[in-house]
């Protein structure tokens, strides 16, 4: 087998599965494991993966700023909203984390749905005031300009104030294995909060952003109650969230 066959097998491997073990590697591919780690030290320099010890996790994803991201797969943005819009149910005590697909979610939450909604973006915020029967609680905090949110151990204090029925979480990076990680280390704080505090934790996830891993943790997969995408991922990486009991949507 050719160096390239070789090595676009790992990187198939490594997106359906979101890690690779150099000893499965070297089972799978017929070759000696000290084959399978010069691969992976060759696509590690070549920015496609990131080698870990005994094998490798998928590349960290450019961070795009919050205005780009706004206007980026409104589409597909759309879709997820519209599958997550099942959850709601009138009279909810409802936590929305910033993020640009939270957004265009509460574009599309009802009109006449009574919702308290909690939030710590001014941009959800804005949104939700215009909807006659959401009433609207703004977490303050420090601005993260780069997501547009508050930010802090204010704005996780005032959130602990609450228990929200759902909470529909911001996801950069989630994973298996790893859990929701992101770039910034001033969002833990308040995105904990908000997890630990909701009955229900709903996320909803460009397939992009799946078993994928950034910076910092916030926390494992399991403090989800379901990830709702477009419906193209099935196969090994679906079952990878199955598996570990969420409701893959």
């Amino acid at each position: 087998m050719l160096k390239e066959e070789r090595q676009a097998q790992i990187l198939n491997k490594l997106h359906t599965s979101g890690k690779v073990v150099v000893s499965q590697l070297a089972a799978d591919l017929q070759v000696s494991e000290d084959t399978v780690r010069r691969d992976l030290l060759d696509l590690d320099q070549k920015g496609m993966l990131k080698r870990v010890f005994g094998g490798a996790i998928p590349l960290e994803r450019p961070v795009i700023g919050f205005f780009d991201r706004e206007n980026a797969n409104v589409e597909l943005k759309q879709k997820l909203s519209e599958r997550a819009l099942g959850f709601l149910e009138p009279d909810q005590l409802v936590a929305i984390d910033g993020s640009s697909t939270n957004l265009q979610f509460a574009k599309n939450i009802p009109s006449d749905m009574k919702l308290t909604v909690l939030t710590n973006s001014y941009s959800i915020a804005h949104v939700c005031s215009m909807k006659e029967r959401v009433r609207v609680i703004v977490l303050g905090g420090d601005l993260l300009k780069d997501s547009m949110t508050t930010v802090g151990e204010t704005a996780a204090a005032q959130a602990a104030a609450y228990h929200p029925d759902l909470c529909f979480m911001g996801v950069y990076a989630i994973h298996p294995e790893y859990g929701m990680t992101i770039p910034y280390p001033e969002e833990v704080s308040i995105k904990r909060q908000l997890i630990g505090s909701s009955r229900r934790v709903i996320a909803l996830v460009d397939p992009v952003k799946l078993n994928t891993v950034s910076r910092y943790h916030v926390c494992g997969i399991e403090a989800f109650t379901a990830l709702i995408s477009d419906g193209s991922v099935e196969g090994e990486m679906a079952f990878g969230y199955r598996n570990r009991g969420l409701d893959f949507l």
